[in-house]
C-alpha cells in the first residue's frame, strides 16, 4: 500500500486542518476552578475548632433569646386586666408601685403649676380619696400619651392635655365633685360613706326571672312563686346572716335553712352535695357547693313549726314542751 492510499484511509483529524479552520470550530467550555468561583479567593478547609466556637456562640445567643421571650411572656401574663393603671384589678404589689408613680406625678403637677385657690388645689391627703385617685391616674395616663418618650415631631397634644384634661380635672375635683372640701388646714376628713351597692338578692332574682327564666312555668303555684324569688349563694347567705337580714334555723349547721323576707330557703340535700363533709364544720353559709333554694309550702310549714318550738324552748320562763 502506497503512502497516498494510507493517507486516504486515515480518519478525519482536526489537527490536520489549517489553523484558521481550527479557530472557527467551537471549543468546549473550561471547567471553572473553586478559586475562580469565589472571585479568585483561595478556598481553605474550615477549622473544626473555629466551627465549634461559632456553634457555641450561636447556642449562647439562642439561650439569651429564649430567656428574653420567656421574660416578656411573663410580663404580659402578669399585667393586670385593663392595663397597669386599672386600680380595680391590681395586686397589692402593683397598687403600691402605681401609688408611688402617681405620687411623683401629682407632686410635680402641684409644684410645676403652683396649684392654689378654690378651683385648682390638690391637698396632701389626695391619696385617701378614691375618686381623686382615679381622676389623677387618668390625668397622668393622658400626660404620658401627650408626651411620648420617643416624640421627635411637633404636635398639639401637649396643648390638648392642658385644655382638655389638666384644668377640667382640677375644676371637677374641687367644684363639681367637692372631693375634699372638708379637708382644710392639712387635716384629712374621711369621705362620705360609700353609697349602697346592688342588692344581691334582688339582682339574683332579676337574673333568674328575666334573663334566664328556665323551663315553662310550673303548674304548682307555690313552687312557681318560690322560683321567682331566686336562689341564694353561699356569699349572699353569709352576708344576710351577718347583717341580721336573715335568720338561721340551726346556727351551728353549715346547711341550716334560713328565713329571709318571710320565706324559708334551704339546701336541697346536704348529704348528696359534693364536698359536704369538708364544709359542714366551716360554719353557717360556708356551703360553697350548692345554693339555698326557696322551699315549697309543705316543707316551709314544717320548718315554721320547728322554728316556733325552738323559739319557745329557748325563751326565758317558757314552759317545757
Amino acid at each position: 500500500m502506497n503512502r497516498s492510499e494510507h493517507r486516504g484511509d486515515r480518519r478525519h483529524d482536526p489537527r490536520d486542518q489549517p489553523r484558521d479552520q481550527q479557530r472557527d470550530q467551537p471549543q468546549p467550555a473550561p471547567t471553572p476552578s473553586p478559586a475562580a468561583s469565589l472571585g479568585g479567593l483561595p478556598v481553605e478547609p474550615l477549622d473544626p475548632v473555629l466551627l465549634a466556637e461559632v456553634l457555641d456562640a450561636l447556642a449562647t445567643r439562642q439561650d439569651h433569646l429564649d430567656r428574653l421571650i420567656s421574660t416578656l411572656a411573663d410580663h404580659v401574663t402578669a399585667t393586670a386586666a385593663g392595663g397597669p393603671w386599672a386600680w380595680r384589678h391590681l395586686t397589692p404589689e402593683q397598687a403600691r408601685d402605681l401609688f408611688t408613680q402617681l405620687r411623683d406625678f401629682v407632686d410635680w403637677v402641684i409644684a410645676r403649676y403652683d396649684l392654689r385657690g378654690e378651683a385648682h388645689t390638690i391637698p396632701g391627703c389626695w391619696y385617701r380619696h378614691p375618686v381623686a385617685v382615679e381622676e389623677l391616674t387618668a390625668l397622668m395616663v393622658a400626660w404620658y400619651a401627650a408626651y411620648p418618650a420617643q416624640a421627635t415631631r411637633a404636635s398639639d397634644a401637649p396643648a390638648g392635655w392642658h385644655e382638655r384634661w389638666l384644668w377640667p380635672t382640677l375644676r371637677r375635683l374641687n367644684l363639681e365633685l367637692t372631693t375634699w372640701t372638708k379637708c382644710t388646714g392639712g387635716t384629712h376628713q374621711p369621705p362620705r360613706p360609700i353609697p349602697a351597692t346592688t342588692d344581691p338578692v334582688a339582682f339574683t332574682g332579676f337574673l333568674d326571672r328575666d334573663i334566664d327564666p328556665g323551663p315553662d312555668p310550673d303548674p304548682d303555684p307555690d313552687r312557681a312563686a318560690n322560683r321567682a324569688v331566686g336562689s341564694l349563694d353561699a356569699a349572699t347567705v353569709r352576708t344576710l346572716l351577718a347583717t341580721g337580714a336573715a335568720t338561721a334555723l340551726l346556727p351551728g349547721d353549715a346547711y341550716t335553712p334560713i328565713r329571709y323576707q318571710g320565706s324559708w330557703y334551704g339546701v336541697a340535700d346536704p348529704t348528696t352535695t359534693p364536698g359536704a363533709s369538708a364544709v359542714v364544720a366551716a360554719g353557717v353559709g360556708q356551703a360553697t357547693a350548692g345554693h339555698w333554694q326557696p322551699l315549697d309550702s309543705e316543707r316551709a310549714a314544717r320548718i315554721d313549726r320547728l322554728h316556733a318550738r325552738r323559739t319557745r324552748a329557748t325563751s326565758p320562763g317558757s314552759p317545757p314542751t
